[in-house]
């Protein structure tokens, strides 16, 4: 068993995401593949190991951009750059910089509001920017998902070893719609690409017991107006993650697949590698 994993004090990273999706539900079936280049800084190592990072997203693009996208990007601008406190583990704790991203909203809400008034009401602009006021609500959306789950995927604080698996439990919360996804997940040490590195591969599926399948059961069933249909949600999940010998991530790789046979499948990917 290795000491537990930890994070050490280096110059900023800059890393590229390539993530890509697939989602359908019903008869309807959507595809793209989405490109991030982000820094992540660490800013403070703390006396009780958690950790105070700057990540920010320098550029971002989609291949297929749709109107969507476009809105997602111009929301964006607020969270393109967060402070961020985690807890032992490296996981998403809170934001702390909250301040600042309500001076960016404040600043390009008139715009944004007048762009897309024919699309959407005043309501759903007021939601939002409620939403990064209220305590912890924006970290759920960011929380084990993209480009933050990557960064911040809770590696941290563990011994590892090929033969002690490491059990372990995630959330993603709002998965679909309000109705959250409970992971469990094992992850051991294996074989590492580099002489010196650690690498770690993780193994998940649905954690039945926490998972709250009435809500999703009634959410499908409302949708469909059929209140018999058959709602059985199966989830799987693989990672594989490469640090250096400073904690440091140099390669991950995330693979999730949500599915309700018949109704919905949710299959993304995430490539991370290090630029500079």
């Amino acid at each position: 068993m290795s000491l537990p994993l930890a994070l050490a004090l280096q110059e900023p990273r800059t890393y590229e995401l390539k993530t890509t999706s697939q989602m359908r539900m019903n008869q309807k079936a959507e595809q793209n593949t989405y490109h991030t280049t982000a820094r992540q800084t660490l800013l403070e190592r703390k006396p009780n190991n958690t950790y105070r990072l700057k990540l920010e997203v320098l550029s971002f693009r989609v291949d297929n951009p749709t109107f969507f996208h476009q809105l997602a990007t111009d929301l964006n601008q607020v969270s393109n750059t967060l402070v961020v406190q985690t807890d032992l583990y490296g996981r998403l704790e809170r934001i702390e910089n909250k301040p600042d991203m309500l001076r960016t909203w404040q600043r390009i809400k008139p715009d944004v509001v007048r762009k897309y008034r024919d699309y959407f009401p005043k309501t759903f602009f007021e939601s939002f920017e409620q939403n990064l006021r209220a305590e912890g609500v924006f970290e759920k959306t960011l929380r084990h998902k993209g480009l933050h789950g990557v960064l911040l995927s809770g590696l941290y604080g563990y011994g590892y070893a090929p033969d002690a698996p490491v059990p372990g439990t995630r959330v993603l919360e709002q998965f679909i719609n309000q109705v959250s996804l409970p992971l469990q997940t094992s992850t051991r040490a294996a074989e590492p690409a580099t002489p010196g590195h650690l690498a770690l591969e993780v193994e998940g599926g649905l954690h039945e017991a926490a998972f709250r399948d009435d809500d999703l059961r009634r959410l499908f069933r409302t949708m469909a107006d059929n209140p018999l249909l058959r709602v059985d949600m199966q989830a799987t999940c693989q990672e594989r993650y490469e640090l250096d010998a400073a904690g440091w991530l140099v390669t991950a790789r995330q693979q999730l697949r949500a599915e309700v046979p018949g109704i919905y499948l949710n299959e993304v990917e995430h490539e991370l590698q290090t630029v500079s």
